[in-house]
C-alpha cells in the first residue's frame, strides 16, 4: 500500500510541475541527460520518452528518471512551502544557483535554478541516500546542456 501511494503522489506532483505555465524554450529535456549517463549512474539501461515539450522520462527495468524544465521565473513557486502541506523542502548548497530537495516519505525531487532555468529531476526505483546522491550526480550533468 506505501509503495502504491508512493508513486500516487510522484505521478501528482510530477503533472503538477508539468502544468506550470513557465516553461524553458532554449533547451531540449530529453537531450540534458544521455542513455548511457543515466545507465551509468544508475546501473540499469534506459530508453527516453518526451514529456510534451518540457519534460522527458526515461524509463528502465525497474527504475525511472523524469526531468522537467521549467523558467526561472517559477522558482519561487516551485520552492514555496503551501500552508497545512506535508511536503518537506530543504535547501541545499554547491548545486547551480539555488537548489532544493522536496518530498515525503520514499518519494524526493530535487529541482535547482541556474540562470534563467530550472530543472526538476527525480529517481524513481531508488530511495533514502542513494536517490539523493543520483539525483545530484544526474542533475550536474544536465546542468551542463541548460
Amino acid at each position: 500500500m506505501e509503495g502504491s501511494a508512493s508513486r500516487w503522489v510522484a505521478l501528482v506532483a510530477f503533472g503538477l510541475l508539468s502544468t506550470l505555465p513557465q516553461t524553458m524554450s532554449a533547451a531540449e529535456p530529453c537531450k540534458l541527460l544521455t542513455v548511457p549517463e543515466i545507465g551509468q549512474v544508475l546501473g540499469v539501461s534506459v530508453s527516453p520518452t518526451p514529456v510534451g515539450t518540457t519534460g522527458c522520462l526515461w524509463t528502465g527495468s525497474s527504475q525511472r528518471v523524469s526531468i522537467t524544465l521549467r523558467d526561472a521565473t517559477a522558482w519561487a513557486r516551485i520552492t514555496a512551502i503551501a500552508p497545512g502541506s506535508k511536503i518537506i523542502k530543504t535547501n541545499m548548497s554547491g548545486l547551480g544557483d539555488a537548489a532544493q530537495y522536496s518530498g515525503m516519505q520514499d518519494t524526493w525531487t530535487l529541482s535547482v535554478k541556474q540562470g534563467a532555468g530550472v530543472i526538476v529531476l527525480t529517481v524513481y526505483g531508488v530511495t533514502g541516500e542513494r536517490q539523493r546522491s543520483v539525483e545530484e550526480s544526474l542533475a550536474r550533468l544536465a546542468l551542463r546542456r541548460l
